[in-house]
């Protein structure tokens, strides 16, 4: 998994690619808590367009994302999720956390 990080005013977008797997995940938590510490930030997407899979490590990484951005008042969404990642979003009902 590779992770990239673009800055463009108030709108940080991580751009996601390849399998997103335990190891993966906690890059995605790293990469998350720096994008978190950054007081210029006020609306956080995640670009799923070149992920394939996602683990429960990474599910882990999002949620905690999510909860900690949104209490600050941060938009967060997830874009350009295939079909099987929103199946299984659709699920384990993260489709009603996620702005998808």
């Amino acid at each position: 998994m590779t992770i990239k990080v673009a800055k463009e005013g108030e709108r940080t977008t991580v751009f996601l690619s390849g399998t997103i797997d335990i190891p993966a995940g906690e890059s995605l938590k790293t990469t998350m808590s720096d994008i978190a510490g950054d007081t210029k930030a006020a609306e956080i997407i995640v670009d799923f367009k070149q992920v394939d899979s996602i683990g429960s490590s990474a599910i882990g990484a999002l949620l905690l994302s999510h909860k900690e951005f949104t209490a600050r008042g941060l938009k967060f969404q997830l874009v350009n999720v295939n079909k099987d990642i929103k199946s299984l979003f659709k699920i384990i009902k993260l489709d009603k956390i996620f702005k998808i």
